[in-house]
């Protein structure tokens, strides 16, 4: 017995386990006591609210890692650099979701400029931004002048150095933002490639629409992340329509430029290029003529508008024979400076000079609003064109257009290349 059984007075029962002091015999057992380390006792008073700032704070850390690295509910899905959402991609991609973005960041090099490549991919195709500067050595008789300076694309107007098509866009950056190339350089420039180009198809406007979104909104966003004011607005809903290829040239006008002909004996089969016999209007559908000697007459599709770019191509069965080019950008007539004393026969005038060839021909005109080049390119190894007997007269006839007044060009011996 223990010492409080020994006071406890006779006839008076033991409580039953577990009920408290002073309780009715009977009754439910009450709670344990606390251990003195139960957290109840250890959050009594201000231990309490401390700890859940505490851990409010580690929520929002945690918030705050998944925001900055963009992960959970923060992910960011855009690509290009944090340019395009689904919504830029669903127009040219069936599931945007499927779209896998690989990219380089855009970055600057004293020797190159801004350079910057993203590649949008899917099982069924990918497209290519890439931004770079465009190179004096190549670009205007290389790959990029033969696919950026085509007739399909459209100058994207409102003084925007662009264009645009429903395979290829393009946008240079503001000087403001990048500086003024020097006479060494040419535009940096943005633009984008959706693969292989079928030159006698429809364009397809709601996919034109949707490059040139694009290619604008990469813009803005390499002019935010250089710090630069201002945004690029959208011209999409202002780009003029294509050539259709299906107007013929009239005669004495080859490309439509009035005046220039073809030599007698480089007539086309339907005589609408240097005798007065054709008829101007429409080619017929297949591209044959309507009333020559059953050659295929050549379709002829000129750039649009008044961009800084007229391109005329004259293409025969799809195929593209002849390139007539009146470059009337100063930044992009530079691309030509390097061609143009490559060739033999040296071309030469009160305002400027360039050189010719069999197949090829530039010459660079000083005039009010900076230099501008012409070009004429034979694009197919089987063509026959008249190169060294039209590019003169072509030169001469368009300076008028392109606002250089009246040129007379002279061709010298020829000799080299």
């Amino acid at each position: 017995m223990s010492e409080a059984d020994s006071h406890r007075p006779a006839g008076v029962p033991e409580p039953p386990p577990g009920s408290l002091p002073g309780s009715p015999p009977g009754s439910l057992p009450g709670p344990a006591p606390r251990a003195w380390w139960h957290p109840r006792r250890l959050l009594r008073g201000r231990v309490r609210p401390a700890a859940a700032a505490a851990l409010a704070g580690v929520l929002l850390g945690v918030a705050g890692t998944a925001w900055q690295t963009g992960t959970g509910p923060f992910r960011d899905d855009r690509k290009c650099w944090g340019a395009l959402d689904d919504g830029d991609l669903e127009g040219y991609f069936r599931d945007p979701a499927e779209v896998v973005a690989h990219e380089t960041s855009v970055q600057y090099r004293s020797l190159d400029g801004y350079s910057g490549l993203c590649r949008l991919s899917t099982r069924r195709g990918a497209v290519t931004v890439n931004v770079h500067r465009l190179d004096l050595r190549y670009d205007g008789f290389g790959r990029w002048g033969d696919e950026y300076l085509a007739p399909r694309l459209v100058p994207m107007g409102g003084g925007l150095l662009g264009m645009a098509s429903d395979t290829r866009a393009w946008l240079a950056l503001p000087e403001g933002c990048v500086g003024r190339p020097s006479l060494a350089q040419g535009p940096t420039v943005v633009d984008i490639d959706t693969g292989w180009t079928v030159q006698n198809s429809e364009v397809d406007e709601k996919e034109r629409a949707v490059l040139t979104r694009m290619v604008v909104k990469l813009v803005n966003r390499i002019l935010d992340q250089e710090g630069c004011s201002g945004t690029v607005v959208d011209p999409a809903d202002r780009l003029p329509a294509a050539d259709d290829g299906l107007t013929s040239e009239r005669p004495g006008a080859v490309c439509r430029v009035k005046g220039l002909t073809l030599p007698a004996q480089h007539k086309d089969g339907n005589g609408t290029n240097g005798d007065k016999s054709g008829k101007g209007g429409k080619s017929s559908e297949n591209g044959k003529s309507g009333g020559g000697d059953g050659e295929a007459a050549p379709r002829v599709w000129i750039t649009p508008g008044d961009g800084p770019v007229r391109t005329c191509d004259r293409t025969r069965l799809g195929y593209t024979e002849l390139r007539l080019m009146t470059v009337s950008d100063p930044r992009l007539a530079a691309l030509f400076e390097r061609s143009r004393d490559e060739y033999g026969t040296r071309l030469t005038s009160s305002r400027g000079r360039g050189s010719l060839s069999d197949r090829d021909g530039v010459f660079l005109a000083r005039c009010q609003t900076g230099d501008v080049a012409f070009v004429a390119r034979t694009l197919t190894l089987t063509s026959s064109q008249p190169v060294r007997a039209l590019f003169p007269r072509y030169v001469e006839a368009e300076a008028a257009r392109a606002g250089c007044g009246t040129l007379r060009v002279t061709a010298g011996t020829s000799g080299g290349n």
